[in-house]
């Protein structure tokens, strides 16, 4: 009886293993296998580990997960939409002017100009761009250290910003002659014009936001409906800021480890003289913040370059709280109410004594 099951279980291998063999052409039919060698044959038949406790079905027959890279925010060329009017181009591999074809991309370091009149529409992606403002001019760029970001050289006008409010940080930016403005999302309105050896940057944060750099100051975030104005110097002797819409924060170098910041609001001013010292050549930096009522707030002096060379704040606090003590003092007075003089009760009318004739007899 043994010898029989221990045949049957033999010839039952067999066919096993040949069907498999017809089935795989990859498999070579081995031949029958002796019963002495059935359970060595057996243990190196490789057997399915069973999945890991708290594992998913089939998770275990699924491929390792790989790192996919990231998808890119830009295209590699700007296409040109809609133009209206007078739009040229210089692209780099023409080197010269010539009037740009809708729906057609340029490469990076292409040149956009606008004539009176005139717009045309530069996207960077399906929904990221910038629209030229009529006598515009404007660099397409990107750093070379970070070719998957997008820049702006503003030489000349207007332009307006459609980026996505979500954009991520130092992934777009506008530069200026006296400011760059970096990290920007949303929509906004810049411009630069030139007057009397002038140049005056205005920038309007309609949506989304920004962080500004320029010469010794620094706005960390400029928010949707702010509005500030630079003006500087040709020559860079000065630069006045001044907040024409909305309250923000501005950062001013004090020539140390230690800088100023300053609430900006409308009707407040900061302004910065540069000047070559006649010694030594380095520039010398002063520093003035009026206030919304007319009252310095800060002051100082300072030399590029050199820490020991600087003042520190000149400004009194004492001295800065009793000249806003009198403005508000002169203020009342000038509107007709002296509020240090209290005012005096109204005196009631008094009535004079009546005296009483006597009767004549």
């Amino acid at each position: 009886m043994f010898s029989y099951m221990k045949v049957v279980g033999v010839v039952s291998l067999s066919l096993v293993l040949t069907l498999l063999a017809q089935d795989d052409p990859t498999v070579v039919p081995q031949p029958a296998i002796e019963g002495a060698k059935l359970g060595e044959a057996l243990q190196s038949v490789p057997t399915q580990q069973p999945p890991a406790a708290g594992a998913q079905p089939g998770e275990a027959l699924q491929p390792a997960t790989t790192n996919k890279p990231k998808e890119k925010i830009f295209d590699i060329l700007a296409r040109v939409l809609a133009p209206r009017g007078i739009a040229e181009v210089n692209n780099p591999d023409v080197g010269s002017f010539q009037p740009v074809l809708a729906n057609r991309a340029y490469p990076l370091g292409s040149t956009f100009r606008t004539g009176p009149g005139s717009t045309v529409f530069i996207n960077f992606s399906f929904s990221d761009g910038v629209q030229l403002m009529e006598n515009t001019e404007l660099i397409v760029h990107a750093d070379p250290k970070k070719p998957d970001t997008r820049a702006v050289t503003l030489v000349r006008g207007q332009l307006r910003t459609f980026m996505k409010d979500s954009m991520p940080e130092e992934m777009f930016s506008v530069t200026t002659p006296n400011a760059i403005c970096k990290s920007l999302a949303g929509r906004a309105e810049i411009t630069l014009n030139f007057k009397d050896d002038n140049e005056e940057l205005s920038v309007a944060t309609i949506t989304g936001s920004l962080l500004m750099e320029g010469l010794q100051f620094t706005i960390p975030t400029l928010r949707a409906a702010n509005t500030v104005n630079v003006l500087t110097a040709t020559n860079r002797s000065l630069s006045r800021l001044i907040s024409e819409k909305g309250d923000f924060k501005v950062v001013l170098s004090t020539g140390t480890e230690f800088p100023v910041t300053y609430d900006m609001s409308p009707r407040a001013v900061i302004k910065v003289w540069r000047e070559v010292a006649p010694v030594g050549g380095r520039t010398v930096v002063s520093t003035l913040v009026v206030g919304p009522s007319g009252t310095a707030r800060h002051r100082f002096v300072y030399a590029l370059g050199r820490d020991a060379l600087a003042t520190g704040e000149l400004v009194d606090q004492f001295v800065l709280e009793q000249q806003e003590k009198t403005l508000r003092t002169l203020g009342g007075a000038l509107s007709g109410q002296a509020p240090d003089v209290k005012a005096k009760p109204e005196l009631k009318d008094e009535k004079k004594p009546v005296v009483e004739k006597k009767a004549t007899p």
